[in-house]
């Protein structure tokens, strides 16, 4: 996002994850609860408007989905894009009402099924990410390295949600 001229808004789950965010450039950080009911789904949406500055946010990239989903449609700003691309927490049940009175978009992110079905365009976008990381506009961080024969504990850490960064998983 930051690399594409984007204000960065990080929604995460602890305070070490906030701090991640913030020194890959985030603007702003947000942790969420672990848990988030009706009334933390409210205040959750209002904490995203007020870090935009009242209007709301024009994408949403969400990873996380569940309860989280809603909360983040509504803090939707007019004509918004809220981007599906994965819901550890749950598939989201999201009122499609929303999508009326937000003039918003749910665009589904799915980089498997596009690579085969748009291959030129994800040659397209290869290319972009490779400028980008030779420019240094981006840079991965990389929190762990795994053998293959280890790509179960790999998968471990990224269930127990302690992964900052990428986790990489090596042939030999």
């Amino acid at each position: 996002g930051k690399a594409a001229g984007a204000r960065v808004i990080a929604a995460v789950s602890s305070e070490e994850k906030a701090q991640f965010c913030r020194d890959l450039g985030a603007d702003e950080t947000l942790v969420y609860p672990r848990e988030l009911d009706r009334d933390g789904q409210k205040e959750f949406s209002s904490q995203i408007k007020k870090l935009s500055g009242g209007e709301g946010v024009d994408v949403v990239y969400d990873a996380v989905g569940g309860n989280y989903a809603e909360p983040a449609v509504r803090a939707l700003a007019w004509k918004g894009r809220y981007l599906v691309v994965g819901f550890p927490a749950g598939i989201p049940k999201i009122p499609l009402n929303l999508t009326l009175l937000k003039g918003c978009q749910i665009v589904g992110v799915f980089w498997g099924a596009s690579t085969l079905r748009e291959p030129q365009g994800h040659a397209e976008n290869m290319s972009d990410l490779f400028r980008m990381y030779a420019d240094g506009q981006i840079k991965p961080r990389i929190s762990a390295r795994f053998p293959l024969e280890n790509a179960a504990e790999a998968l471990e850490l990224m269930q127990d949600r302690k992964v900052l960064g990428k986790v990489v998983v090596t042939v030999d």
